[in-house]
């Protein structure tokens, strides 16, 4: 191409080599006006063939003419389809007066209508990548923030991947012809949001000083960085009413990623000596940032097409790949140590609950060491009366005593142990037979949380079904150990002993049974004993 800047001689240039008109020759400012030309040449079997040109975004105004003919005008690029004979020229008038780039940054693409509908979807594909994948990203970020499963550093991330999304909807605003002063201005916002961003979550993977709730004014001067994006957003915005300071917004620019790269590095530095889980995963960011560092000051400012990508789209994207792989890392690794606490938790509150458990067992041995002398004096008396009758009788008494009472201790693992008290000790103080042999070893595959839910589970609905065991007469009436029971007929009633509950002979299932004082036992048929009344309550 052929750029004159403001009627300055022409000179051969290639597109992208200039940024904006000031670095051109003959240019001293990024506003102004230029003329690109380009003669096309066809040699071929036809005389002439119909093609395609793209063009892209131009930044600013512009009126192209092909073979001196207005083919498109704008500023949203466009897509022109030209006769290309011997010789097409092309000629492209641009004036720019609002933006810091200005001209034909982006090389323009000439090819069939076919080769032209592939490009597009290239480049519509290229856009939602962009645009969709880091959207994705920022949703799982903040989700991950939601649910607790991470910390601030979540967040962190989730805004570089939503300012990394608004920066490269270039593409799809520019498809949209909504490009303008604005959005140049917002987009330009997003990379220092990116950047800035960048650097909070290296901080935080690092475990720099500033994160922490210790250090409040270190804390408040750091977030003075955020402020970096609203100065771009309102620096980008009155270039056009000030004209004068665009290099020095350029400077700007220029410092703002020198600064953001030296922290960036320092939380690199500081993550390796500290050897912090995630000090690999801000090393590879910081080179990623520095690769397009240098790439920006190699060609200064002069947005070469490989150059310029990969200051931008390329790094961006990769860094939001880097992050991303150490936001799963950290959440997997949060999870972990979150189950652990549990675990401990859980292992604290058996030991509290063992504890309890041991200190009613010494209250409970203590008070029978004082009943000891009383039951001695009273066996003695007996003895000596030659009651021997009732002497056994008051041994079986306490022997049954001391069957009722719960063991101290029931396995030799901490949460077993505790969790069996919790529900053996109870429903064994309520009447309930407990009959208990375990063996469950200290050590086990089984985490604590899953085995305290397992244990507790099971012998839940082991006491709950022992409480709801029950039978009734044939008119309803409850009927409980101790009651009398007799036929319907009449006749002497019959002390019930216990209530069993038994398997059938030759059966799957079970019945209950009150055994009564006689040696008999009467069958229950639905909970009911058919035939058979309460005479006697064991409380009357």
């Amino acid at each position: 191409w052929m750029l004159s800047v403001d009627g300055a001689p022409r000179t051969e240039t290639f597109i992208g080599q200039y940024s904006n008109f000031s670095y051109a020759p003959g240019g001293t400012s990024a506003f102004g006006s230029a003329v690109y030309e380009l003669t096309l040449s066809y040699v071929g079997a036809q005389r002439e063939r119909a093609l395609v040109l793209l063009v892209p975004e131009v930044y600013g105004d512009f009126t192209l003419y092909v073979n001196g003919v207005v083919a498109a005008a704008g500023g949203d690029g466009a897509q022109v389809g030209i006769v290309a004979d011997r010789d097409t020229r092309l000629r492209l008038e641009v004036r720019n007066d609002e933006h810091y780039y200005s001209g034909l940054v982006y090389p323009p693409v000439l090819g069939t209508a076919q080769q032209m509908a592939n490009v597009s979807f290239a480049n519509a594909l290229s856009a939602c990548v962009l645009v969709l994948g880091p959207l994705a990203a920022a949703l799982f970020a903040f989700a991950v923030r939601r649910k607790r499963d991470g910390d601030a550093l979540a967040r962190d991330f989730g805004v570089l991947c939503a300012a990394f999304a608004v920066a490269g909807a270039h593409g799809l605003i520019w498809h949209l012809g909504a490009a303008g002063a604005w959005w140049y201005a917002v987009e330009d916002a997003a990379w220092t949001c990116v950047l800035v961003s960048a650097v909070s979550v290296a901080a935080r993977a690092a475990g720099l000083a500033w994160t922490r709730d210790a250090r409040p004014l270190v804390r408040r001067t750091a977030r003075a960085l955020w402020a970096l994006p609203v100065v771009t957003l309102a620096w980008a915005l009155s270039i056009p009413a000030l004209p004068g300071g665009i290099e020095a917004y350029g400077l700007y620019q220029t410092a703002v990623r020198v600064g953001c790269w030296a922290l960036f590095a320092v939380c690199a530095a500081v993550g390796l000596r500290d050897r912090t889980d995630e000090a690999r995963f801000v090393l590879c960011g910081c080179a990623v940032l520095g690769a397009a560092l240098v790439a920006n000051l190699l060609d200064n400012n002069a947005y070469e097409p490989m150059y310029g990508l990969w200051q931008s789209e390329y790094a961006g994207l990769l860094l939001v790949g880097v992050f991303a792989w150490m936001l799963v890392e950290r959440v997997r690794r949060l999870r972990l140590a979150a189950e652990q606490v549990r675990d401990l938790e859980v292992q604290v509150r058996a030991a509290e609950a063992g504890l309890r458990h041991l200190r009613s067992g010494e209250e409970a041995t203590r008070a029978a060491r004082h009943d000891l002398r009383h039951h001695a004096a009273a066996l003695s008396r007996l003895i000596d009366a030659g009651e021997q009758e009732r002497c056994r009788a008051y041994l079986v008494e306490l022997s049954g005593q001391q069957e009722a009472e719960a063991p101290l201790r029931y396995a030799d693992n901490l949460v077993a142990n505790a969790v069996m008290a919790a529900y053996l000790a109870p429903a064994q103080a309520a009447g309930i037979e407990v009959r208990c042999e375990a063996r469950v070893p200290a050590e086990l595959p089984l985490r604590d949380t899953e085995l305290s839910v397992l244990l507790s589970n099971l012998l839940s609905n082991a006491v709950e079904a022992c409480e709801r065991i029950g039978i009734v007469d044939a008119y309803g009436t409850p009927v409980a150990v101790g009651d009398e029971i007799g036929t319907l007929e009449g006749g002497a009633g019959r002390e019930v002993r216990e209530i069993v509950l038994r398997k059938a002979t030759g059966s799957c299932k079970a019945t209950l049974h009150a055994a009564c004082a006689d040696g008999s036992s009467v069958t229950a048929v639905d909970m009911r004993l058919p035939g058979y009344v309460v005479t006697k309550k064991a409380t009357a």
